[in-house]
């Protein structure tokens, strides 16, 4: 049975950082990794194809699929247009190809009607409330890809959570909850913190880029890690993490 300093430890690990802390963390992996650029000048639309396709597959997969579409149809009203099954072949690359292709026929059909056209530039104007409701109604969207276009497309201060996030963040101490994949209550939950960084898209990224280099799915890398000093996993107090999920 754990004593009580066992207990006061796990639940200093997976106590809410300060902001000046969150900063300081992502001013780290700034000076490792640079800024992200802002890209939200482009079309919103084409950001969310992008996120929809990167689903379940790697960035080269996604990409190719991404670049056969672009190449073969003129707008993404064509996409709209093209029969289902046309659609296998460009996102094959993707994988997952015919459950991809009735999604974005669905998302492009329920963009359209909204908008009267193949366009999300109609969101610039919206609340970020209305934003992610009506990116979260389309099929094949769910928070993380809502958020992405949300910070990627339209520059807003929204922090999106994927599986290499989540797993990151579990181990710096920001939230205790269980499983591999995001669940909205944690994913609130960092973003909340996550808000307190001066730019929260490029920490997102960053973020991202040091799971890549230190913080793999299996052990860690922890020696030479720029947050070492900042990480619970690193320093041993998330190996008697408190009760309960989303305790502290």
């Amino acid at each position: 049975m754990r004593g009580e300093k066992d207990i006061r430890e796990a639940a200093s690990a997976y106590a809410r950082p300060a902001a000046a802390e969150v900063q300081e963390l992502a001013s780290i992996l700034e000076a490792r990794y640079g800024k992200y650029p802002d890209e939200s000048s482009g079309p919103v639309l084409d950001q969310l194809v992008w996120f929809l396709l990167s689903t379940r597959t790697t960035v080269e997969n996604c990409e190719a699929a991404f670049a056969c579409l672009r190449s073969r149809y003129p707008s993404w009203d064509g996409v709209a247009a093209a029969p289902e099954a046309e659609l296998y072949e460009p996102l094959r690359p993707a994988g997952l190809y015919r459950a991809r292709a009735k999604n974005l026929v669905a998302a492009l059909a329920a963009i359209q009607s909204r908008f009267g056209e193949a366009s999300l530039e109609g969101l610039r104007s919206w609340p970020d409330a209305d934003c992610e409701a009506f990116l979260l109604g389309l099929p094949g969207v769910g928070l993380k890809v809502a958020r992405c276009v949300m910070a990627f497309g339209l520059a807003r201060r929204v922090f999106a959570v994927d599986a290499h996030i989540w797993r990151i963040t579990r181990r710096l101490g920001w939230h205790d909850f269980p499983g591999d994949a995001p669940s909205a209550r944690g994913a609130g939950r960092i973003q909340a913190i996550a808000l307190a960084a001066a730019d929260p898209l490029s920490l997102h990224v960053n973020l991202i880029r040091l799971g890549r280099e230190f913080c793999p799915a299996g052990e860690p890398l922890c020696e030479g890690c720029p947050l070492a000093a900042h990480c619970a996993h690193a320093k041993g107090l998330d190996s008697a993490a408190p009760p309960g999920p989303g305790a502290f």
